[in-house]
């Protein structure tokens, strides 16, 4: 049966593009997240495509890329209705995807597929994409999570002279998120996602203002005197009730005081306070130490994504 392919329409289309994605997605969205990636920025593109039949959403292509990415890098996916798999739509969806994306100049794309849904492994990689990393979720149930066998950690922290706090103490004005900014550029150059384009201040903090998920007293901080040392990001979203723990990291000469556990004991604090039911994070498969910690914490290892390369000549 025939279909149409059309740009989709944020305020008339999302809700249903967002159904049909929750079919597919491990952690449901919302219509919201998806116009607030969606905001404008110079150097910024977001196009999204829909395939529609008999007035149903049956598939979905999306090619966008950040300002702060190289030049010529950009992201492509797509997804089609389970029910409508195996019938070639996915093909066209991509050529139409690929070729919009040759039009912007583009010399590398970037995807991702989960790690349990071999088909769609095997589609991408049919057409030249590599896995260059795995990342895994893990989850955090915070209506179980017993603080008890960790009592007296962040105090002992504290006591050899760590100063805990959040965005929100420290007044979130500009010059506080510059230090952020700079703490979390200067912790993510240390993982092994390092070789990931990072966002300029300009661009995360016009993101803070922008977003519905940030909260200042959700950036929770270690210092050392004024200097930022530590930090554990958390943002909200109201359609689960949930955290995200974006980004846990600790300044390279602070390493090894049980600073980045603490931070993630009080992040957890800081969640079931705000009524949330459970934290989400994502690692690096070759991320051993935040691994560990998480373990330690209770975290459970849930479905993860293979992050996929496709270099040109595209």
């Amino acid at each position: 049966m025939p279909f149409s392919l059309r740009i989709a329409d944020p305020q008339t289309d999302y809700p249903a593009l967002v159904a049909m994605l929750n079919l597919i997605e491990p952690e449901p969205l919302s219509a919201t997240q998806l116009r607030e990636w969606d905001t404008p920025a110079p150097g910024k593109l977001r196009r999204r495509m829909i395939a529609g039949q008999d007035g149903d959403i049956i598939g979905y292509s999306f090619v966008g890329r950040e300002a702060f990415e190289p030049d010529g890098r950009y992201h492509l996916w797509l997804a089609v209705h389970p029910q409508q798999r195996r019938r070639g739509l996915g093909a066209q969806l991509y050529h139409e995807a690929l070729a919009f994306a040759r039009t912007q100049g583009a010399t590398s794309l970037a995807s991702e597929v989960q790690d349990n849904a071999p088909d769609s492994l095997r589609f991408a990689e049919t057409r030249g994409f590599q896995i260059h990393k795995h990342a895994f979720e893990s989850r955090l149930d915070l209506r179980v999570f017993d603080l008890a066998p960790f009592a007296g950690l962040v105090e002992a922290v504290a006591a050899s002279g760590i100063r805990f706090t959040t965005l929100a103490e420290e007044g979130d004005t500009e010059e506080a998120r510059r230090k952020l900014h700079r703490l979390n550029y200067e912790t993510h150059l240390d993982t092994p996602d390092a070789n990931e384009a990072f966002p300029d201040f300009a661009t995360l903090n016009a993101l803070f203002d922008t977003v519905s998920w940030f909260r200042a007293d959700g950036q929770i901080l270690a210092l050392d005197g004024e200097r930022y040392v530590g930090l554990a990001a958390l943002g909200f979203f109201a359609h689960t009730n949930a955290m995200y723990n974006m980004m846990t990291g600790v300044d390279k000469a602070y390493r090894g005081r049980k600073i980045a556990q603490a931070l993630k004991l009080l992040a957890i604090q800081y969640a079931q306070s705000s009524g949330a039911v459970y934290i989400r994070t994502h690692n690096n498969s070759m991320n051993a130490p935040m691994l560990a910690i998480n373990r330690k914490l209770g975290y459970q290892p849930c479905q993860g994504v293979y992050r996929l390369a496709l270099s040109g000549p595209l």
